[in-house]
């Protein structure tokens, strides 16, 4: 359901599927979220498997709702993948990916949510050099369309790419969207998405 002719009719709709997803992915028990949790980390890495040899990897550190990835992220620490994560920056909507090792302390950034501590002498990622980006997600349908929270952080991130990496949504089940997502012309779209039953690669 590509709205590029009208911006606020595909804002509109947007918001109200966030509410609605926002809500059915907050009804999750800590009991499915943690079995959930066990079986995404499964999948992604046979998912990952197939793009082999990797080097680096951008992830997010999960709010209590998003799908946690902590799992899967220390298994890739042990295998000497450099992984980096998000780190929100002072103008609106900017954002960085600094590295992210198995002893980088985690802070609170600038909206709350956890980030790597970045050091003095810490340089961002080009997203050219990532191979692949994990990324969170509120909604994604059978197109491989992303519907996120609506900051744009990782839409504006990746818009800058001349060649961007293949960019993987993680999220539960209960986030697809059976009829189309509203989109904008901004919008990323997603190579594959991982779940708790399995993984999806799209065609593009």
């Amino acid at each position: 359901m590509r709205q590029d002719g009208n911006p606020n009719e595909a804002h509109g709709l947007k918001q109200a599927l966030r509410r609605t997803l926002k809500e059915q992915r907050t009804a999750l028990t800590p009991e499915d979220r943690k079995r959930h949790h066990l079986h995404i980390a499964a999948h992604l890495e046979d998912l990952l498997v197939q793009r082999s040899p990797l080097q680096r990897i951008a992830l997010y550190l999960a709010t209590p709702d998003e799908a946690d990835l902590s799992l899967w992220m220390a298994s890739a620490q042990a295998c000497v993948l450099v992984l980096f994560a998000p780190v929100v920056g002072v103008e609106k909507g900017q954002m960085n990916l600094y590295p992210m090792g198995p002893n980088t302390p985690i802070r609170r950034g600038r909206l709350g949510l956890r980030e790597p501590g970045v050091q003095s002498n810490d340089t961002p990622v080009d997203p050219e050099m990532l191979d692949v980006a994990l990324v969170p997600l509120l909604g994604f349908d059978d197109q491989g369309h992303r519907l996120g929270m609506g900051g744009g952080y990782y839409d504006r991130y990746f818009s800058s790419a001349e060649q961007r990496p293949w960019i993987v949504g993680i999220a539960y089940d209960i986030q697809h969207s059976e009829k189309p997502l509203p989109t904008e012309p901004w919008d990323i779209t997603l190579d594959a998405v991982v779940t708790e039953t399995g993984f999806r690669i799209f065609n593009h």
